[in-house]
């Protein structure tokens, strides 16, 4: 019986090695992943490329997600040559499924849920790509690419030909700080607050000072005309000018400090730069560590003579293995001053980079990093109309 026992045990080692033998090296295919994710989704703020290999049987299954096609055509010649291997990975965002914001500022999570980071926000009227749905949540690409989750309460969707549609209409953008839409003209009872940058579309009605427009939910009332200007003038500028992206900031001033907000209810640091770019008609990329890339590089010296009023500082640290670490963006005014929305502050301010200056920031000056000029025609400096375009004519896809 001891024999009979021991051959057993024998046997089941043997056969258990042999299926550890036969079965594809989970290891071995995340070697091959790695370069994958670096090449196809290096920044998972704006593309995605989750993979996990899982054994069934004497196969492995690739599952999981990515919202690059060319990921998943090198995923399946990856699995066809290793043989035993299946792609499963499913391709999101190609369904040309869009939505409107339909709320004065949608707050973005980093993943589904109300009591999620705040990433991002987007403005009444921009245009959102849909490009998967889970627990009444949808991922969404904005028009700067970033893809952050959004409740559906805060879209209305469309497709295609109403996109086509709600941008041949006549819009027009809200331009003071703070507006309303009212269910009468001059009326109190409110149908939508507005800030600025949101997006109407003017139904041609108009009362006295009052211009009758309607909502992407089909929802209508009334705004003082005063407040609307042409959403055409706002999004086809043809030059940067950074004296009126300037003054836009200014107009910040005050304002609290929100991380990742980017509107002008409130804003991070990054939040700020794009916000005054936005309201002069360009879309700048989301973060100030995405930020570092736009535009292009100026030099930086003690006394800081080769910068120019506007352009960007940036400010971080360096990692172990010697590369930067961007954490803060603000806007450079001449004679060593910045404006920036920092959470030392509390809210958009003034600080000096000049040591014994009133208000100098020591911790800015020790952690100045880079400085950067964005230009018409430059890396990620994208006129809105044209940001618009590329997200729902597909453009914007590799």
């Amino acid at each position: 019986m001891q024999n009979l026992i021991f051959s057993l045990f024998i046997a089941l080692i043997i056969t258990a090695c042999q299926a550890g033998e036969s079965s594809p090296s989970t290891a071995a295919l995340d070697e091959d992943l790695t370069p994958l994710r670096a090449r196809f989704a290096p920044d998972r703020r704006t593309d995605r490329l989750e993979v996990t290999a899982t054994p069934r049987g004497d196969s492995l299954i690739l599952e999981g997600y990515t919202t690059v096609p060319a990921a998943l055509r090198s995923l399946d010649s990856l699995a066809g040559a290793r043989g035993r291997t299946r792609n499963a990975v499913r391709l999101l965002g190609q369904q040309d499924s869009f939505g409107l914001i339909r709320v004065s500022v949608a707050n973005l999570r980093t993943t589904p849920g109300h009591s999620q980071e705040l990433t991002s926000q987007a403005l009444l009227g921009t245009p959102v790509e849909l490009v998967d749905l889970e627990d009444g949540w949808y991922l969404v690409r904005t028009p700067d690419r970033y893809l952050a989750w959004l409740e559906t309460g805060a879209i209305t969707p469309v497709n295609r030909s109403r996109l086509d549609d709600w941008f041949a209409e006549d819009l027009r953008t809200c331009v003071p700080a703070e507006s309303a839409v009212t269910r009468e003209a001059g009326g109190e009872a409110l149908v939508s607050e507005l800030v600025a940058g949101d997006l109407v579309r003017a139904t041609g009605a108009v009362r006295g000072r009052f211009t009758e427009v309607g909502l992407p939910d089909g929802r209508s009332g009334w705004v003082p005309t005063q407040d609307l200007e042409s959403y055409r003038g706002l999004a086809t500028p043809d030059t940067v000018q950074p004296e009126e992206v300037l003054a836009t900031a200014f107009t910040q001033v005050g304002r609290p400090y929100l991380w990742g907000g980017t509107s002008p209810k409130a804003m991070d640091c990054s939040g700020f730069t794009k916000t005054a770019y936005y309201l002069n008609g360009y879309v700048i990329p989301r973060d100030a560590s995405q930020q570092v890339r736009a535009g292009t590089d100026v030099p930086l010296d003690d006394d800081f003579s080769k910068l120019h009023r506007g352009d960007l500082l940036f400010f971080g640290s360096y990692r172990d293995d010697g590369s930067e670490r961007v954490t803060h963006v603000g806007f450079y005014l001449g004679d060593g001053r910045f404006l920036h929305a920092g959470a030392d502050n509390g809210y958009i301010t003034e600080n000096s980079l000049i040591e014994g200056a009133p208000d100098y920031a020591a911790h800015r000056r020790n952690s100045l990093l880079r400085a950067r000029r964005l230009k018409e025609g430059t890396e990620g400096v994208v006129p809105i109309d044209s940001a618009f375009a590329a997200l729902y004519t597909r453009s914007s896809s590799r």
